[in-house]
């Protein structure tokens, strides 16, 4: 699956050679990827097979393997998926390596906002890989955390979730068009009661939102693969706008910027 070059329009010189030398790297890191994953011969014909019923494009191998590799190192038994697709396939494999090695059996709740996707996903799943992951369909909705507003399922089942992938839903307002940000997995974070760990694919708005949220810290952009690794966070790792002090923005000559500043809560 190529990759995406990077958009470089309207930048300088400096900017275009960092991204044209972070988009070598990418797409370096995603050949290794492909290679490792060809290396598993049961994954790779269910990826085949998923793909060749779905017409997906899906997400990048580096995508696929990190998600693996993830599953793998944290041993999550609910596992909760916010958009439907290849990676449905790749979690559940993770998930029986790691019941192979005595672990309890895993489970994927996989969200999807459109009915004929589905549809389509379910019957593309094999068999062995759709016992171990439960297709929802869930429309969008517009909803809120404090001053952010995003997008979000209208209903993710109450599961003891410790593994998140975000992938969805589609952040266009279903109200106005918006393009705004996937507001999920804040709410899974704040009605959880243990540490949740993420990984978040490559929508950049949802990356500032969650920074701003958990901290940079604890939502951590990876430049060699695009994504966010988010956690270990629980409920008292959600911060929001506590107080605003401009103080440092403002300068006596020149423009003065105003940041949104975050602090955590009392």
């Amino acid at each position: 699956m190529a990759l995406p070059p990077l958009d470089t329009s309207g930048f300088g010189p400096l900017t275009r050679l960092r991204a044209g030398l972070i988009f070598r790297w990418v797409a370096a890191n995603n050949r290794r990827a492909e290679a490792k994953l060809r290396k598993m011969p049961a994954l790779w014909a269910d990826i085949g097979h998923y793909v060749a019923i779905s017409s997906a494009t899906g997400a990048s191998m580096s995508d696929y393997l990190t998600l693996y590799e993830e599953v793998r190192r944290l041993k999550p038994v609910e596992v909760l998926e916010l958009g439907t697709g290849v990676s449905t396939v790749v979690l559940v494999h993770a998930l029986m390596a790691n019941a192979a090695e005595g672990l309890p059996m895993g489970r994927v709740t996989s969200m999807e906002e459109s009915a004929d996707w589905t549809a389509m996903a379910r019957s593309a799943l094999p068999e062995h890989i759709a016992t171990h992951a439960e297709l929802l369909h869930s429309p969008k909705i517009d909803g809120i955390y404090k001053m952010f507003r995003g997008v979000q399922y209208t209903e993710i089942p109450d599961r003891p979730y410790t593994f998140v992938f975000s992938d969805g839903p589609q952040r266009h307002s279903p109200v106005n068009g918006d393009k705004l940000f996937d507001l999920d997995l804040i709410h899974i974070v704040r009605r959880s009661g243990r540490m949740v760990n993420a990984l978040v694919d490559n929508h950049y708005l949802t990356f500032y939102v969650l920074q701003k949220v958990f901290g940079p810290e604890l939502a951590r952009y990876d430049v060699s693969k695009r994504l966010m690794f988010v956690g270990p966070v629980r409920d008292a790792d959600v911060r929001h706008l506590k107080k605003e002090n401009f103080l440092p923005d403002l300068r006596l000559f020149g423009r003065t910027e105003l940041k949104l500043r975050m602090a955590l809560d009392d």
